[in-house]
């Protein structure tokens, strides 16, 4: 059995509904995210240690982030509606120090208005 490692929680957004742009990628899926960090699904390449701003919004408020880019890995291909081949990634950005709270609060909110 393996033991977590991680510091904090994740939640997976099946159960809440989180939406989130980053300035590097058009199309971004939030695969889980924690307190501090996301994991993502990008339609692109991220280098590792990037910096990137990152915006997290629910139905009702938004905030942004700013964000390290902590792993990034081809993990497949996609066929889109014009049946062009695209490459997906899963990527993991940790927040930068500071934003941990901003991004507790948020989802808490998120949480409690599901």
């Amino acid at each position: 059995m393996m033991l977590e490692k991680r510091r904090h929680k994740r939640f997976r957004l099946d159960l809440i509904e989180i939406n989130g742009t980053l300035d590097l990628a058009d199309n971004v899926e939030i695969i889980d995210i924690s307190f501090g960090g996301v994991a993502l699904k990008v339609y692109r390449r991220l280098n590792i240690g990037k910096e990137c701003s990152f915006k997290l919004e629910d139905k009702r408020n938004s905030i942004a982030v700013k964000g390290i880019v902590v792993r990034c890995k081809l993990s497949g291909f996609e066929e889109k509606y014009n049946r062009e081949r695209v490459s997906i990634y899963t990527a993991g950005m940790r927040f930068q120090d500071g934003s941990a709270d901003t991004v507790a609060d948020f989802i808490r909110t998120s949480i409690s208005t599901c």
